[in-house]
């Protein structure tokens, strides 16, 4: 029995996991694939940016990162209502103020729907970028233990050419 089973009880005879997950490895397959002709690593492109683990840079800064990719598409707003006590009016009053609140939210989370899709870009970019600086970071310290080594070696060879004059 595969995990899938393990987890999710399918009693209907109409419905094939395994036939599910073969169709699903299979489209990301094809994807990786198509991806890989591209020039493209398919695993980077697919990766979630939540997954930046703590490395070489500060750990406030993958605090935040993290922070920001979990809260990236945490925008939206919804209806807020509260009962008024007017006797002969509230179920009028109510009304007016649910239909109108109704339209204001559509459009003010149209334009959050766009945020969170800014957000999103931006911590994908944010983490690309943190990858990148750790990059950089590994190879400068490669290149500082170059110059030491050969420093080392340019004042042995000084060292050396001293004793043969």
């Amino acid at each position: 029995m595969t995990d899938v089973q393990q987890v999710i009880e399918i009693r209907d005879p109409e419905i094939n996991v395994e036939e599910i997950m073969n169709r699903i490895r299979e489209r990301v397959r094809q994807r990786r694939e198509q991806a890989s002709a591209q020039g493209l690593d398919y695993d980077r492109l697919v990766d979630d940016v939540t997954a930046t683990t703590p490395g070489r840079l500060p750990a406030d800064l993958y605090y935040e990162l993290h922070q920001l990719c979990a809260n990236a598409d945490a925008i939206g707003v919804s209806l807020a209502m509260r009962d008024r006590r007017l006797p002969m009016l509230n179920f009028l009053f109510f009304r007016i103020e649910n239909l109108l609140h109704r339209l204001v939210i559509k459009y003010v989370n149209m334009m959050a729907g766009r945020q969170i899709a800014f957000n999103r870009s931006t911590a994908h970019v944010l983490a690309g970028l943190t990858r990148l600086l750790e990059k950089r970071d590994t190879q400068i310290e490669a290149l500082e233990v170059q110059v030491k080594d050969l420093g080392e070696r340019l004042a042995r060879f000084e060292q050396s050419s001293k004793g043969q004059d």
